[in-house]
């Protein structure tokens, strides 16, 4: 439920549980009580309810850094101090008398396991939130637009403490997209997008532990080169004459091979036993994760109804019976088979009746165009005859004019032109 403080006007959210109390306002430190929601006074009105926004979801998967720094100190302090009365045996010599690198190594362990703890105790809860009965029968079988409202107000029911898991957040945001726009695909899109990112998040939660378990040998390597720096060191101080100088020499040299190897089985031994635990936590983890899938898989996308097929339901609700649903199809099957061949029927006559009209047209087409060619051939032929005739007569009258002229010029010096026209007669000789 939205309020405002009534000391600086600031908007707060504040929960159902919440209700009755009086709690501090974040912004101004002021104390206020919280009153429940008044429910309405006219006759048959509902109570109000708060508005769904949620709550404030919490890392699921990423334990607080500055609890499991803490425990990781707290522990390490008390494993050394308990360490100290056995610091003259050889496995307190290692954790006591070997410098700081042992320190180190022992810190970046426990403050793992801390992590690992706190993941585990984490897990337990989701364990436990995916118990719950998030679907009651009383609310229907089905989840479609009208029952949608009463499933997500169940969800705002159940106790904070398991309200705010992996299983109950995907499932209320899940229904609440339904609720604003009812489609399953959408809902199924939502929900593996959702389970794509719990599962990045899981998986990126490892990466401080998987940097422990790369420096804590690391560390040792470390402790090894000081160790042997030590020792070399050693050889080339004091006085080799002297039994005292070369005592102590050979005690430093011991010292820091001791050291140096130390170091490294320290380092190695405790890389091995971070290993175990953190894998063991990574399968409960993955398992957790994959149940959480499971469930929205085959407990709630199957209950989801968009009622996209609502024809086929209409349609079935008005059949009486399978049996007679089943002769209302049979017979509309045969007089579709009726309509068929009536309509192949009419095709084919509409093939026929153009065929021949085809047919027909071809014959009128090929008689047109017979008596166009022969009537082109007589009128060329009689142009071609009646060229000759004139072209013939042409050269007469020109063969008759020469003659004409030769007589004149035979008259008068007795020379004579060529007559061409005793040669050529018609227009096909030469």
């Amino acid at each position: 439920m939205l309020i405002n403080c009534p000391h600086c006007q600031t908007g707060l959210d504040i929960a159902p549980e919440h209700f009755g109390q009086t709690v501090q306002c974040p912004a101004c430190k002021g104390k206020l009580t919280v009153s429940p929601p008044e429910e309405k006074a006219s006759t048959g009105g509902e109570p109000t309810r708060p508005e769904r926004e949620g709550w404030h979801e919490k890392d699921h998967a990423n334990p607080n850094f500055g609890a499991s720094l803490g425990i990781g100190i707290g522990v390490t302090a008390v494993f050394l101090v308990l360490m100290v009365p056995f610091r003259d045996t050889r496995l307190g010599g290692i954790f006591l008398d070997r410098g700081w690198v042992n320190y180190a190594e022992t810190f970046l362990f426990f403050w793992g396991l801390a992590i690992l703890a706190m993941k585990w105790r984490m897990n337990q809860r989701q364990e436990r939130a995916a118990l719950l009965d998030l679907f009651p029968q009383r609310l229907g079988r089905e989840i479609n637009r009208q029952t949608v409202s009463g499933f997500i107000d169940n969800i705002y029911k159940v106790p904070l403490s398991l309200r705010d898991s992996l299983i109950v957040n995907r499932i209320r945001k899940a229904l609440e997209l339904f609720e604003a726009r009812p489609n399953n695909t959408e809902v199924a899109t939502f929900l593996n997008t959702q389970s794509e990112l719990d599962a990045n998040r899981s998986t990126g939660s490892y990466a401080l532990i998987k940097v422990f378990l790369w420096a804590i040998p690391i560390l040792g390597f470390i402790g090894t080169v000081i160790g042997l720096s030590t020792a070399v060191g050693s050889l080339s101080m004091g006085d080799n004459s002297d039994p005292e100088a070369l005592k102590a020499a050979i005690n430093s040299l011991t010292g820091g091979l001791g050291l140096a190897f130390d170091t490294t089985l320290l380092g190695l031994i405790l890389s091995i036993l971070m290993s175990f635990p953190m894998a063991a936590v990574q399968k409960r983890e993955d398992e957790t994760l994959t149940i959480i899938d499971a469930f929205c898989n085959e407990k709630v996308l199957p209950k989801l109804n968009d009622s996209k097929h609502a024809g086929t339901d209409k349609l079935l609700e008005k059949a009486e019976s399978i049996p007679q649903l089943v002769s209302s199809l049979a017979h509309a099957h045969e007089t579709f088979l009726e309509n068929l061949n009536e309509s192949t029927k009419q095709l084919a006559e509409s093939g026929k009746a153009l065929r021949e009209g085809l047919d027909e047209h071809r014959s009128t087409v090929e008689k047109g165009f017979e008596d166009a060619v022969k009537k082109l051939s007589d009128t060329s032929s009689e142009i071609f005859i009646r060229s000759d005739r004139e072209l013939n007569r042409t050269f007469e009258n020109l063969a008759n004019g020469i003659d004409l002229m030769n007589q004149a010029l035979r008259d008068l010096g007795e020379k004579q032109l060529p007559n061409p026209g005793k040669k050529r007669k018609g227009i096909f000789r030469r």
